[in-house]
């Protein structure tokens, strides 16, 4: 090719054309220039294959690790676990796809060394004040979460920093799980499912639950200062003596959900659905409640007006409530 392209490159007039020796001289530079031409893609084919199988090699590294990783969650030892969880964490971080692998893995992860026991699902009630200071008191457990399970509580923490980058992040099914006392503070669990969990005494503050579905969910002396729940499904909630200052309620749905003795300075619940939600023993002074809407069976604190804060009392055009069918 080299030798006979440039004799087709250069195919002059030979009525009008140049000296023998300036052909010869053009067909050289044609063939160096061709050569040249050559030697560069044959740089560029080498720097491709060499750039495919170091992805290659990257990917079995990172299959290598992530196996690896998830062997040590099933280890005895509670060190080994956390280890696994750490790793699983930074192979989130390296690889971007296997980021819905680890989150289903950690999730299944804390499900499984964190059940939510028989005793407490379903567990009463009480509409007496006392009993549900007491049953309150009672509900938090009497050590931390980071204490009786170390593994539990890195798994919780690692699920709720990893990274997002923008891209819809697949939600963790974490419902009927035991987090009494966790540490979940600074959290990023938007849109997570932790329907009938226990939260009662964990630390949420700053925790990002905009439309969770927290539905039954236990936050029984639970602390969310500052803590963002737009939209969140907060259905049959119990927040006994719970502290939620600066907490974002709005528009969320607290049908049934019970604040008796909660903290709930500058809250916002502008919007939200307060049908048969519980307020007993709270100060309303500072709550935003613009726009929600209430009806007969919401209990207020004694001397409490809810018209002139804005409150919609027995709305016909307010929404249906909704059905929680499947509680059992």
């Amino acid at each position: 090719m080299v030798l006979l392209a440039p004799r087709f490159l250069l195919d002059w007039d030979i009525a009008g054309g140049k000296p023998p020796a300036d052909r010869a001289q053009a067909v050289n530079a044609v063939r160096a220039t061709l050569l040249q031409g050559l030697a560069g893609l044959a740089v560029l084919m080498g720097a491709f294959f060499a750039w495919r199988q170091l992805q290659v090699n990257r990917q079995g590294q990172i299959t290598d690790r992530f196996t690896a990783a998830v062997g040590q969650l099933g280890q005895p030892t509670s060190e080994v676990r956390i280890g696994g969880i750490f790793a699983l964490e930074r192979i989130a971080w390296d690889s971007k796809p296997d980021r819905l692998a680890i989150v289903e893995v950690l999730t299944a992860f804390v499900r499984l060394h964190a059940p939510l026991l028989p005793s407490t699902d379903g567990r009463p009630r009480p509409a007496d004040l006392q009993a549900k200071r007491d049953a309150a008191k009672n509900a938090e457990g009497d050590q931390p979460l980071r204490v009786r399970a170390a593994h539990v509580q890195v798994a919780a923490t690692v699920l709720g920093r990893l990274p997002s980058f923008g891209e819809n992040r697949p939600d963790g099914l974490l419902s009927r799980v035991d987090l009494r006392r966790g540490d979940l503070g600074h959290s990023d669990l938007a849109g997570a499912d932790l329907h009938y969990s226990d939260l009662s005494g964990a630390f949420l503050g700053e925790a990002d639950l905009t439309r969770a579905d927290l539905t039954g969910v236990w936050f029984a002396r639970a602390v969310l200062i500052n803590a963002r729940l737009y939209q969140a499904d907060l259905r049959s909630a119990v927040f006994w003596q719970a502290r939620l200052e600066g907490a974002d309620l709005r528009a969320t749905d607290l049908t049934a959900a019970d604040f008796t003795s909660a903290r709930l300075d500058a809250v916002k619940l502008d919007l939200a659905d307060l049908r048969g939600a519980d307020f007993t023993d709270t100060d309303l002074a500072g709550v935003s409640l613009q726009g929600s809407v209430a009806d007969d069976t919401t209990i207020w604190p004694v001397g409490f007006d809810p018209l002139p804060a804005g409150v919609r009392i027995g709305l016909a055009a307010a929404p249906p409530l909704r059905p929680q069918n499947w509680i059992q």
